[in-house]
């Protein structure tokens, strides 16, 4: 995908078609993986390509049988994906995905990767599966509890003070130190192991998705109050991130998923 997304026409927003649901894990894989989610197309829909906005996760992902790697994401991300494709994923908790992958995140950035072009024949052996549940099953079988398997809990605290916001834009990476009691250049490398990139590019997506969270929540709130609220500077500054993040000024976004949605296990007719 082209950096530039404005030089184009832009791809729709994944979350602007077909359904999507999202529930907890099953208990066996709770210690791994934060939720399950379900993206269903179109049947009957254009096979083009759909702009997934990054969200600071990583992802395992079931399509259509087949299993890969998605994240960490520094920017948009065009996804080409048959219409009717059944899209099943598992999102790995902060900390969690370079241990269960024995992977370092920064070989991922931005890409996704077939799973048995990391794993090989043991992707093969372990996780080809025919459909969603079979593919939780054997996800399930692989992330037993094991102490080389848990998440790195420095990470996750770090993941969750980012957001809350409570960073200052210019220094996250020395306010993370004081409070983690960790030397900055330890915590850049740790950060760039377990999420692809550094504290500061971390804290801007989590900003970016607090807006669209609460965008949705309030959706006749001013989006200059809802840039404030957010964490930006000023109104502008949230427009520049929009247009970098999901190619489009952020009055372009839908406010109402209430039409996207859909029972978790259903299916396209």
């Amino acid at each position: 995908m082209s950096a530039d997304l404005n030089k184009t026409a832009t791809p729709p927003l994944a979350q602007e078609v077909g359904r999507y649901a999202e529930v907890p894990v099953p208990p066996s894989l709770r210690g791994i993986f934060a939720c399950q989610w379900m993206h269903v197309l179109p049947a009957d829909g254009v096979g083009r390509p759909l702009l997934v906005v990054p969200d600071g996760s990583i992802d395992l992902q079931w399509i259509d049988g087949v299993v890969r790697v998605a994240g960490p994401d520094r920017q948009a991300h065009a996804e080409a994906l048959r219409p009717g494709a059944q899209v099943l994923g598992l999102r790995f908790r902060p900390g969690a995905a370079a241990a269960w992958l024995g992977i370092d995140m920064s070989a991922l950035a931005d890409r996704r990767v077939a799973l048995r072009d990391l794993w090989g024949a043991r992707a093969a052996a372990c996780l080809a599966a025919d459909s969603p549940s079979q593919f939780l099953h054997r996800v399930a079988a692989l992330s037993q509890p094991a102490a080389n398997l848990a998440p790195d809990g420095a990470m996750a605290e770090a993941f969750r003070l980012l957001q809350s916001g409570m960073a200052p834009e210019d220094s996250p990476l020395r306010w993370l130190s004081e409070r983690l009691q960790q030397p900055e250049r330890t915590l850049r490398r740790r950060f760039v192991k377990h999420f692809g990139y550094g504290p500061q590019t971390l804290a801007r997506l989590l900003r970016y998705q607090r807006f669209l969270q609460l965008a949705r929540a309030e959706p006749s709130t001013p989006l200059a109050q809802l840039a404030a609220e957010a964490g930006y500077a000023d109104q502008p500054h949230l427009a520049r991130e929009s247009r970098r993040l999901a190619g489009r000024p952020p009055s372009a976004l839908p406010r109402d998923q209430a039409s996207t949605t859909l029972t978790f296990g259903q299916r396209d007719a």
